[in-house]
Protein backbone atom coordinates (compact mmCIF):
# COMPACT_ATOMS: atom_id res chain seq x y z
CA UNK A 1 0.00 0.00 0.00
CA UNK A 2 1.50 3.47 -0.83
CA UNK A 3 1.77 5.74 1.85
CA UNK A 4 1.41 9.31 1.09
CA UNK A 5 3.99 12.01 3.30
CA UNK A 6 2.36 12.82 6.26
CA UNK A 7 0.40 15.66 7.64
CA UNK A 8 2.91 17.94 9.47
CA UNK A 9 2.99 16.61 12.91
CA UNK A 10 2.66 20.34 14.78
CA UNK A 11 -0.95 19.98 13.35
CA UNK A 12 -1.35 16.37 13.86
CA UNK A 13 -0.44 16.38 17.76
CA UNK A 14 -2.83 14.01 19.84
CA UNK A 15 -4.87 16.38 21.85
CA UNK A 16 -6.22 14.88 25.08
CA UNK A 17 -9.16 16.01 27.45
CA UNK A 18 -8.24 18.30 29.99
CA UNK A 19 -10.82 17.18 32.70
CA UNK A 20 -10.30 13.55 32.12
CA UNK A 21 -11.31 12.53 35.54
CA UNK A 22 -14.45 14.66 35.60
CA UNK A 23 -15.36 13.71 32.03
CA UNK A 24 -15.14 9.88 33.86
CA UNK A 25 -17.58 11.16 36.87
CA UNK A 26 -19.97 12.85 34.27
CA UNK A 27 -20.82 9.47 33.10
CA UNK A 28 -21.01 7.31 36.17
CA UNK A 29 -24.01 7.66 38.70
CA UNK A 30 -21.43 9.05 40.80
CA UNK A 31 -22.84 12.53 39.66
CA UNK A 32 -25.97 11.50 40.76
CA UNK A 33 -25.32 13.26 44.29
CA UNK A 34 -24.01 16.02 42.83
CA UNK A 35 -26.89 16.89 40.93
CA UNK A 36 -29.34 16.00 44.03
CA UNK A 37 -26.88 18.72 45.76
CA UNK A 38 -27.92 21.05 42.99
CA UNK A 39 -31.48 20.81 43.20
CA UNK A 40 -31.76 20.73 46.77
CA UNK A 41 -30.02 23.80 46.82
CA UNK A 42 -33.19 25.37 44.97
CA UNK A 43 -35.97 23.72 47.21
CA UNK A 44 -36.70 21.00 44.53
CA UNK A 45 -36.76 17.25 44.75
CA UNK A 46 -34.37 15.35 42.11
CA UNK A 47 -36.77 12.46 41.59
CA UNK A 48 -34.80 10.87 38.65
CA UNK A 49 -32.48 11.30 35.94
CA UNK A 50 -30.77 10.30 33.07
CA UNK A 51 -27.44 10.89 31.31
CA UNK A 52 -27.93 12.57 28.02
CA UNK A 53 -24.76 12.98 26.16
CA UNK A 54 -21.70 14.60 27.14
CA UNK A 55 -19.51 17.42 25.32
CA UNK A 56 -15.95 17.49 25.20
CA UNK A 57 -13.77 20.00 23.88
CA UNK A 58 -10.26 19.24 23.93
CA UNK A 59 -7.89 21.80 26.08
CA UNK A 60 -11.60 22.91 26.81
CA UNK A 61 -14.73 22.13 29.11
CA UNK A 62 -16.21 19.26 28.93
CA UNK A 63 -20.24 19.52 29.57
CA UNK A 64 -23.20 17.19 29.77
CA UNK A 65 -26.89 17.62 29.09
CA UNK A 66 -29.28 15.15 32.20
CA UNK A 67 -33.09 14.44 31.10
CA UNK A 68 -33.99 14.91 34.98
CA UNK A 69 -37.38 15.08 37.21
CA UNK A 70 -37.56 17.78 39.35
CA UNK A 71 -40.57 18.33 41.72
CA UNK A 72 -42.55 16.49 39.19
CA UNK A 73 -41.52 18.47 36.05
CA UNK A 74 -39.51 17.20 33.63
CA UNK A 75 -36.07 19.63 33.04
CA UNK A 76 -32.57 19.97 30.94
CA UNK A 77 -29.89 20.14 33.41
CA UNK A 78 -26.53 20.76 32.22
CA UNK A 79 -22.92 20.14 34.39
CA UNK A 80 -20.18 21.29 33.26
CA UNK A 81 -16.47 21.45 34.03
CA UNK A 82 -16.96 25.61 32.54
CA UNK A 83 -15.64 27.84 35.71
CA UNK A 84 -18.41 30.64 36.26
CA UNK A 85 -17.93 34.01 37.43
CA UNK A 86 -19.86 34.55 40.87
CA UNK A 87 -21.82 36.87 38.86
CA UNK A 88 -22.61 35.01 36.26
CA UNK A 89 -23.34 31.79 38.57
CA UNK A 90 -25.58 33.72 40.58
CA UNK A 91 -27.35 35.57 37.59
CA UNK A 92 -27.42 31.83 36.08
CA UNK A 93 -28.78 30.01 38.90
CA UNK A 94 -25.83 27.84 38.55
CA UNK A 95 -24.95 25.79 41.56
CA UNK A 96 -20.68 24.70 42.08
CA UNK A 97 -20.47 21.44 43.39
CA UNK A 98 -17.33 19.81 44.57
CA UNK A 99 -15.89 17.02 43.43
CA UNK A 100 -13.07 14.31 44.55
CA UNK A 101 -11.67 14.82 41.32
CA UNK A 102 -12.94 18.75 40.73
CA UNK A 103 -15.72 21.06 40.40
CA UNK A 104 -18.68 21.19 38.47
CA UNK A 105 -21.23 24.31 37.39
CA UNK A 106 -24.96 22.92 37.34
CA UNK A 107 -27.73 25.10 36.25
CA UNK A 108 -31.34 24.48 34.31
CA UNK A 109 -32.18 24.81 30.72
CA UNK A 110 -32.89 27.21 29.38
CA UNK A 111 -30.36 29.50 31.66
CA UNK A 112 -26.57 29.42 29.27
CA UNK A 113 -23.83 31.25 30.27
CA UNK A 114 -22.95 31.97 25.93
CA UNK A 115 -26.22 31.59 24.85
CA UNK A 116 -28.71 33.79 25.46
CA UNK A 117 -30.92 33.34 23.05
CA UNK A 118 -32.35 30.48 24.99
CA UNK A 119 -34.41 32.53 27.15
CA UNK A 120 -36.05 34.07 24.31
CA UNK A 121 -36.92 31.04 22.25
CA UNK A 122 -38.51 29.56 25.34
CA UNK A 123 -40.57 32.37 26.47
CA UNK A 124 -43.70 32.44 24.31
CA UNK A 125 -44.33 35.81 24.56
CA UNK A 126 -40.46 36.76 23.21
CA UNK A 127 -40.48 33.93 21.02
CA UNK A 128 -43.85 35.51 19.54
CA UNK A 129 -42.25 39.18 19.09
CA UNK A 130 -39.21 37.96 18.22
CA UNK A 131 -40.50 36.53 15.33
CA UNK A 132 -43.46 38.52 14.12
CA UNK A 133 -40.22 41.54 14.14
CA UNK A 134 -37.89 39.49 12.09
CA UNK A 135 -40.48 38.48 9.26
CA UNK A 136 -42.65 41.90 9.78
CA UNK A 137 -46.06 40.39 10.31
CA UNK A 138 -48.09 39.14 13.24
CA UNK A 139 -48.17 35.74 13.90
CA UNK A 140 -49.37 32.90 16.12
CA UNK A 141 -46.59 30.05 17.44
CA UNK A 142 -48.31 26.99 17.12
CA UNK A 143 -45.37 24.57 18.32
CA UNK A 144 -41.85 24.20 19.36
CA UNK A 145 -39.81 21.67 19.28
CA UNK A 146 -35.77 21.46 20.55
CA UNK A 147 -34.00 19.27 18.06
CA UNK A 148 -30.00 19.96 19.58
CA UNK A 149 -29.10 21.70 22.28
CA UNK A 150 -24.88 21.76 23.20
CA UNK A 151 -24.44 23.62 26.18
CA UNK A 152 -22.81 26.62 25.40
CA UNK A 153 -22.34 26.02 21.63
CA UNK A 154 -25.32 26.05 20.26
CA UNK A 155 -29.15 24.48 20.20
CA UNK A 156 -31.76 24.09 17.22
CA UNK A 157 -35.37 24.47 17.02
CA UNK A 158 -38.23 23.76 14.90
CA UNK A 159 -40.77 26.61 15.22
CA UNK A 160 -44.23 26.41 13.34
CA UNK A 161 -46.36 29.25 13.04
CA UNK A 162 -49.48 30.73 11.44
CA UNK A 163 -49.85 34.06 9.90
CA UNK A 164 -51.95 35.60 7.13
CA UNK A 165 -49.41 34.52 4.50
CA UNK A 166 -50.56 31.19 5.84
CA UNK A 167 -48.91 28.04 7.92
CA UNK A 168 -45.10 28.17 8.02
CA UNK A 169 -42.37 26.21 9.40
CA UNK A 170 -39.05 27.95 10.74
CA UNK A 171 -35.55 26.81 11.88
CA UNK A 172 -34.10 28.57 14.57
CA UNK A 173 -30.14 28.46 15.40
CA UNK A 174 -29.18 29.47 19.19
CA UNK A 175 -25.45 30.72 19.08
CA UNK A 176 -23.15 33.45 20.71
CA UNK A 177 -24.20 36.27 20.55
CA UNK A 178 -20.58 37.20 19.21
CA UNK A 179 -20.56 34.54 16.17
CA UNK A 180 -23.63 35.69 14.37
CA UNK A 181 -22.18 37.63 11.83
CA UNK A 182 -19.45 35.02 11.02
CA UNK A 183 -22.18 32.07 10.74
CA UNK A 184 -25.01 34.37 8.50
CA UNK A 185 -21.37 35.27 6.27
CA UNK A 186 -21.23 31.43 5.90
CA UNK A 187 -24.65 30.85 4.78
CA UNK A 188 -25.12 33.65 2.29
CA UNK A 189 -21.88 31.54 0.71
CA UNK A 190 -24.30 28.25 -0.17
CA UNK A 191 -26.46 29.23 -2.64
CA UNK A 192 -28.39 26.00 -1.44
CA UNK A 193 -28.89 26.74 1.99
CA UNK A 194 -32.04 28.30 3.09
CA UNK A 195 -32.90 31.90 3.44
CA UNK A 196 -31.16 33.29 6.67
CA UNK A 197 -31.86 35.69 8.92
CA UNK A 198 -30.20 37.53 11.54
CA UNK A 199 -32.90 38.07 14.99
CA UNK A 200 -30.50 39.56 17.31
CA UNK A 201 -29.06 38.11 20.30
CA UNK A 202 -27.80 35.42 18.58
CA UNK A 203 -30.48 33.33 17.26
CA UNK A 204 -30.77 33.00 13.57
CA UNK A 205 -33.98 32.51 11.33
CA UNK A 206 -33.76 30.04 8.18
CA UNK A 207 -36.48 28.65 6.54
CA UNK A 208 -37.67 25.27 5.92
CA UNK A 209 -35.30 23.08 3.43
CA UNK A 210 -37.09 21.73 0.09
CA UNK A 211 -37.21 18.49 -0.80
CA UNK A 212 -36.01 15.16 0.75
CA UNK A 213 -33.00 14.90 2.99
CA UNK A 214 -30.46 11.73 1.68
CA UNK A 215 -30.99 9.76 5.18
CA UNK A 216 -34.96 9.94 4.78
CA UNK A 217 -34.68 9.05 0.82
CA UNK A 218 -32.03 6.27 1.77
CA UNK A 219 -34.04 4.75 4.57
CA UNK A 220 -36.10 1.99 2.71
CA UNK A 221 -38.93 1.63 5.13
CA UNK A 222 -40.11 5.10 5.24
CA UNK A 223 -38.85 6.62 2.15
CA UNK A 224 -41.21 8.55 -0.23
CA UNK A 225 -39.35 6.71 -3.13
CA UNK A 226 -37.96 3.40 -2.30
CA UNK A 227 -36.97 2.64 -5.37
CA UNK A 228 -35.26 5.66 -6.06
CA UNK A 229 -31.70 5.38 -7.66
CA UNK A 230 -29.14 7.79 -5.97
CA UNK A 231 -26.14 8.64 -8.01
CA UNK A 232 -22.42 9.84 -6.71
CA UNK A 233 -22.48 12.95 -9.32
CA UNK A 234 -26.03 14.12 -8.01
CA UNK A 235 -24.26 13.91 -4.29
CA UNK A 236 -21.05 15.73 -5.23
CA UNK A 237 -22.82 18.72 -7.52
CA UNK A 238 -24.81 19.86 -4.43
CA UNK A 239 -20.59 20.83 -3.70
CA UNK A 240 -21.27 23.14 -6.78
CA UNK A 241 -23.67 25.61 -4.21
CA UNK A 242 -20.82 26.43 -2.15
CA UNK A 243 -19.56 30.33 -4.00
CA UNK A 244 -16.07 31.59 -4.24
CA UNK A 245 -17.33 33.99 -1.83
CA UNK A 246 -16.32 31.08 0.57
CA UNK A 247 -12.34 31.58 0.09
CA UNK A 248 -12.61 34.89 1.84
CA UNK A 249 -13.79 33.47 5.07
CA UNK A 250 -11.98 32.17 7.93
CA UNK A 251 -10.53 28.92 7.46
CA UNK A 252 -11.82 26.03 10.03
CA UNK A 253 -9.40 23.22 10.71
CA UNK A 254 -10.61 20.08 8.90
CA UNK A 255 -11.60 16.64 10.72
CA UNK A 256 -8.05 15.03 9.64
CA UNK A 257 -6.19 17.81 11.51
CA UNK A 258 -8.48 17.36 15.32
CA UNK A 259 -9.58 13.61 14.94
CA UNK A 260 -6.89 12.81 17.50
CA UNK A 261 -8.54 14.77 20.19
CA UNK A 262 -11.67 12.32 20.10
CA UNK A 263 -9.28 9.59 21.38
CA UNK A 264 -9.99 10.24 24.89
CA UNK A 265 -13.74 9.85 24.60
CA UNK A 266 -13.34 6.82 22.66
CA UNK A 267 -11.15 4.58 25.88
CA UNK A 268 -13.91 6.60 28.11
CA UNK A 269 -16.69 4.84 25.85
CA UNK A 270 -15.16 1.35 25.73
CA UNK A 271 -12.39 1.49 22.97
CA UNK A 272 -9.25 -0.31 23.45
CA UNK A 273 -6.68 2.21 23.55
CA UNK A 274 -3.95 0.46 21.98
CA UNK A 275 -6.45 0.12 19.34
CA UNK A 276 -6.94 3.25 18.39
CA UNK A 277 -3.53 4.67 18.85
CA UNK A 278 -2.64 2.17 16.60
CA UNK A 279 -5.23 3.40 13.85
CA UNK A 280 -4.79 6.85 14.45
CA UNK A 281 -0.50 6.67 13.37
CA UNK A 282 -2.34 4.39 10.49
CA UNK A 283 -4.15 7.23 9.57
CA UNK A 284 -1.59 10.09 9.94
CA UNK A 285 0.86 8.33 8.14
CA UNK A 286 -1.44 8.12 4.74
CA UNK A 287 -3.16 11.22 4.72
CA UNK A 288 -1.73 13.50 2.01
CA UNK A 289 -0.35 16.44 2.99
CA UNK A 290 -2.83 19.42 1.18
CA UNK A 291 -0.53 21.41 -1.42
CA UNK A 292 -3.60 21.96 -3.39
CA UNK A 293 -4.83 25.52 -3.60
CA UNK A 294 -8.07 25.69 -0.90
CA UNK A 295 -11.54 25.35 -2.52
CA UNK A 296 -15.09 26.11 -1.52
CA UNK A 297 -15.61 23.31 0.82
CA UNK A 298 -19.04 22.99 3.03
CA UNK A 299 -17.13 21.55 6.28
CA UNK A 300 -19.73 18.99 7.43
CA UNK A 301 -20.93 17.19 3.75
CA UNK A 302 -23.46 14.25 5.09
CA UNK A 303 -26.49 12.80 4.43
CA UNK A 304 -28.84 14.98 6.83
CA UNK A 305 -27.69 17.81 5.63
CA UNK A 306 -28.30 17.21 1.99
CA UNK A 307 -31.89 17.76 0.35
CA UNK A 308 -32.84 16.59 -3.04
CA UNK A 309 -35.47 16.56 -4.84
CA UNK A 310 -38.05 13.10 -4.51
CA UNK A 311 -36.75 11.49 -7.44
CA UNK A 312 -32.67 12.35 -6.68
CA UNK A 313 -32.26 14.24 -9.80
CA UNK A 314 -31.02 17.51 -8.33
CA UNK A 315 -29.95 18.47 -4.93
CA UNK A 316 -32.38 21.15 -3.27
CA UNK A 317 -31.21 22.19 -0.34
CA UNK A 318 -27.79 22.16 1.52
CA UNK A 319 -27.97 22.85 5.56
CA UNK A 320 -26.34 23.68 8.57
CA UNK A 321 -23.63 25.51 6.49
CA UNK A 322 -22.08 26.82 10.09
CA UNK A 323 -18.45 25.02 8.63
CA UNK A 324 -18.59 26.92 4.75
CA UNK A 325 -15.17 28.11 4.03
CA UNK A 326 -11.93 27.28 2.22
CA UNK A 327 -10.42 23.87 2.27
CA UNK A 328 -9.93 20.59 0.30
CA UNK A 329 -12.89 18.93 -1.30
CA UNK A 330 -11.46 15.48 -0.44
CA UNK A 331 -12.40 16.51 3.39
CA UNK A 332 -16.05 16.98 1.98
CA UNK A 333 -16.24 13.75 0.14
CA UNK A 334 -14.64 12.02 3.44
CA UNK A 335 -17.62 13.36 6.08
CA UNK A 336 -19.86 12.07 3.04
CA UNK A 337 -18.21 8.65 2.80
CA UNK A 338 -18.01 8.25 6.34
CA UNK A 339 -21.65 8.95 7.64
CA UNK A 340 -22.86 6.64 4.59
CA UNK A 341 -20.52 3.92 6.05
CA UNK A 342 -21.66 4.66 9.54
CA UNK A 343 -25.66 4.60 8.37
CA UNK A 344 -25.89 0.22 8.21
CA UNK A 345 -24.77 0.43 11.20
CA UNK A 346 -28.63 1.79 12.62
CA UNK A 347 -30.62 -0.69 10.72
CA UNK A 348 -28.57 -3.01 7.85
CA UNK A 349 -32.07 -4.09 6.35
CA UNK A 350 -33.48 0.15 6.58
CA UNK A 351 -30.03 0.83 4.86
CA UNK A 352 -29.96 -1.73 2.76
CA UNK A 353 -28.93 0.49 -0.76
CA UNK A 354 -26.33 2.12 1.46
CA UNK A 355 -23.43 -0.53 0.46
CA UNK A 356 -24.22 -0.17 -2.62
CA UNK A 357 -23.84 3.68 -3.10
CA UNK A 358 -20.55 3.48 -0.55
CA UNK A 359 -19.31 1.47 -3.67
CA UNK A 360 -20.39 3.85 -6.48
CA UNK A 361 -18.88 6.67 -4.49
CA UNK A 362 -15.72 5.25 -4.63
CA UNK A 363 -15.60 4.29 -8.15
CA UNK A 364 -16.46 8.02 -8.41
CA UNK A 365 -13.41 9.36 -6.46
CA UNK A 366 -10.92 7.23 -6.20
CA UNK A 367 -9.08 8.33 -9.23
CA UNK A 368 -8.67 11.83 -8.16
CA UNK A 369 -8.23 11.08 -4.23
CA UNK A 370 -7.42 7.71 -3.46
CA UNK A 371 -5.56 6.68 -0.33
CA UNK A 372 -6.12 10.06 1.04
CA UNK A 373 -9.67 9.95 1.09
CA UNK A 374 -9.20 6.47 2.87
CA UNK A 375 -7.22 7.61 5.40
CA UNK A 376 -9.62 10.84 5.86
CA UNK A 377 -12.61 8.96 5.70
CA UNK A 378 -11.16 6.87 8.58
CA UNK A 379 -10.47 10.25 10.46
CA UNK A 380 -14.06 10.99 10.27
CA UNK A 381 -15.21 7.33 11.37
CA UNK A 382 -13.50 7.90 14.59
CA UNK A 383 -14.46 11.90 15.11
CA UNK A 384 -18.61 10.32 15.16
CA UNK A 385 -17.46 7.20 17.36
CA UNK A 386 -18.02 8.88 20.94
CA UNK A 387 -21.52 9.38 19.79
CA UNK A 388 -22.23 5.52 19.24
CA UNK A 389 -25.07 4.25 21.01
CA UNK A 390 -23.61 0.78 22.02
CA UNK A 391 -20.42 -0.92 22.25
CA UNK A 392 -20.88 -2.97 18.94
CA UNK A 393 -21.94 0.45 17.03
CA UNK A 394 -18.74 1.63 18.66
CA UNK A 395 -16.62 -1.19 17.74
CA UNK A 396 -18.61 -1.01 14.07
CA UNK A 397 -16.85 2.71 13.48
CA UNK A 398 -13.34 1.76 14.80
CA UNK A 399 -13.37 -2.02 12.42
CA UNK A 400 -14.61 0.03 9.66
CA UNK A 401 -12.20 2.67 9.82
CA UNK A 402 -9.12 -0.05 10.13
CA UNK A 403 -10.90 -1.69 6.91
CA UNK A 404 -10.54 0.64 5.06
CA UNK A 405 -6.96 1.08 5.31
CA UNK A 406 -6.36 -2.75 5.66
CA UNK A 407 -8.00 -3.30 2.06
CA UNK A 408 -7.17 -0.30 0.34
CA UNK A 409 -10.67 0.54 -1.03
CA UNK A 410 -14.17 1.67 0.17
CA UNK A 411 -16.36 -0.82 1.43
CA UNK A 412 -19.48 -1.93 4.00
CA UNK A 413 -18.08 -4.48 6.08
CA UNK A 414 -20.48 -6.84 8.23
CA UNK A 415 -21.37 -7.21 11.64
CA UNK A 416 -22.58 -9.06 14.26
CA UNK A 417 -24.95 -6.39 15.41
CA UNK A 418 -26.47 -6.73 11.91
CA UNK A 419 -27.57 -9.75 12.48
CA UNK A 420 -29.36 -8.60 15.63
CA UNK A 421 -32.16 -6.21 13.57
Amino acid sequence: MRVFSSLPLPRMAIMRILNWPLEQLLRTSEVGPLLETAVRSSGWDLESWSLDRVYSRPHGETSARFNATVSGTHITLVASTRTLSETDRQRLGAVRCEAGVGALFIWAHPSDPELPGLHVIETPTSLTDCLAAGLDEELTVTDVQMLVLRPLRRAVYRVAVVSDSGPRVLFLKVVRPSKAAELLARHRACTLTPPTTDLGGGILMMDQAPGVALTELLYQPSSPNPEVSITPDVIISALQAITPQALHLRARSPVIERFGSMIDALVIGGADRRRVDTLTSRIIRQARSSTQSRTPTHGDFHPANLFLTEDAQWPSALIDADTVGPGNRADDLATMCAHLLALPSFDAAGYGGVPALVTEMWGATAGAYGEDLLARTAASLLSIAPGARSPQQLDYYISQAEHLLDTGHMSCIGHPVFDQK
